[in-house]
């Protein structure tokens, strides 16, 4: 075994612990401060990173941390801002590989002096550019079917509606005329005089 190889930054137990899910946000802070970049870069690339520390850690000394924070899905724009004038060229290729990328950042490094930096932000560009393609086929579809139901809703409550008028009409009509009743005759019987009620044997 190497002399020094229990020591070596990616055996460092920090690491691991840095990615673990579910870490508590004085944790990550705590960690975010390590003196091992590949910790400050585990960091960096966690979705659940506070705003205030990816701020932070976009002025970090080590252009690996800074290429995993450009990386990170959740980078706040004002960030990307910042790492889209970043002097490596490794943190500005990565920053091409964030999935919320804007158009805006992909066209100034489209237009960066270095060749690596503008093949990756084309090369984005062509993939955001397709995908929003993609969205655009996919969005009449969806806007008929929404249409359609919205359709038989109204459909639904039209008729229900109508039923429901048709009973409150006909309930107003028999208000307004009642039927006649015509009134209980009652007949008054009177005994008939020298008339006797046979006797039963």
């Amino acid at each position: 075994m190497a002399r020094g190889f229990n020591y070596a930054p990616i055996n460092d137990p920090l690491v691991d612990e840095a990615a673990s899910p579910g870490l508590a946000k004085d944790r990550i802070l705590a960690l975010a401060d390590s003196r091992n970049a590949l910790v400050r870069s585990t960091i960096a690339a966690r979705e659940d990173c506070p705003f205030g520390l990816m701020a932070s850690m976009a002025h970090d000394f080590s252009s690996d941390v800074r290429a995993a924070l450009a990386r990170n899905p959740r980078l706040l724009h004002s960030v990307m801002e910042h790492l889209s004038r970043d002097k490596s060229v490794d943190v500005l290729v990565a920053l091409t590989e964030n999935p919320s990328v804007t158009s805006e950042i992909l066209d100034a490094l489209v237009g960066h002096r270095k060749r690596d930096v503008q093949q990756a932000a084309a090369s984005a560009m062509d993939a955001l550019r397709t995908r929003q393609a993609s969205e655009d086929a996919h969005t009449p579809e969806l806007r008929d079917r929404v249409f359609e139901q919205a359709a038989a809703r109204r459909a639904e409550a039209l008729a229900a509606a109508s039923t429901e008028g048709a009973l409150e009409g006909a309930i107003a009509a028999v208000a307004a005329d009642p039927p006649e009743v015509e009134p209980e005759v009652r007949v008054r019987t009177a005994p008939v005089r020298g008339f006797k009620p046979p006797i039963e044997a």
